[in-house]
């Protein structure tokens, strides 16, 4: 699958939320329920001013990764972005906000493209879900190790009983 990389702008907020519940849905759909589906696609209308408002904002700072992936045909595969470190308890300065690719780029190497883009080599670390072993394996191959830090989903998915663990590279 060829696809190129290119930084994002406040005009790719759509996709951005198409691309995160998409993916979302195709990995977690078992596990959710098509009610936290139907209440996220509810709330689409805000999370797209949202997503707006922040890549706005943060593209006038340097220190904020935003990339997209796109297939030759102009449809959105996946994004990642990075940013200063969140967290206080762990002592490198990168963190993977998110990255996010849709089933039909699995194994095409869009992941790790977006991957290269947004930490590249340097010390970071991201926050996956603790039954996402392909996410897991896919981090671990790139020098990320689970750091034995643990939190529950972000309230936007609560009630999914649903947990996330840290992974670091050094």
């Amino acid at each position: 699958m060829s696809f190129s990389i290119r930084r994002a702008v406040s005009g790719d907020a759509e996709d951005f939320v198409s691309v995160h519940l998409q993916s979302w849905r195709e990995s977690y759909a078992h596990v959710l329920g098509e009610e936290v589906f139907r209440r996220r696609e509810a709330d689409r209308t805000a999370a797209v001013e949202h997503r707006r408002a922040a890549l706005a904002e943060q593209a006038a700072d340097p220190a904020i990764r935003n990339w997209l992936a796109h297939a030759e045909d102009g449809r959105l595969l996946g994004f990642a972005s990075a940013g200063p470190a969140r967290d206080a308890d762990v002592d490198v300065p990168l963190e993977l906000w998110s990255i996010y690719v849709l089933a039909e780029a699995y194994g095409t190497g869009v992941g790790q493209a977006l991957l290269e883009h947004a930490v590249d080599t340097d010390p970071a670390y991201v926050w996956v879900l603790e039954d996402n072993a392909r996410a897991q394996a896919f981090y671990r191959r790139n020098g990320f190790a689970a750091d034995g830090t643990s939190k529950n989903l972000p309230a936007v998915w609560a009630g999914t009983g649903m947990a996330e663990i840290r992974m670091v590279r050094r």
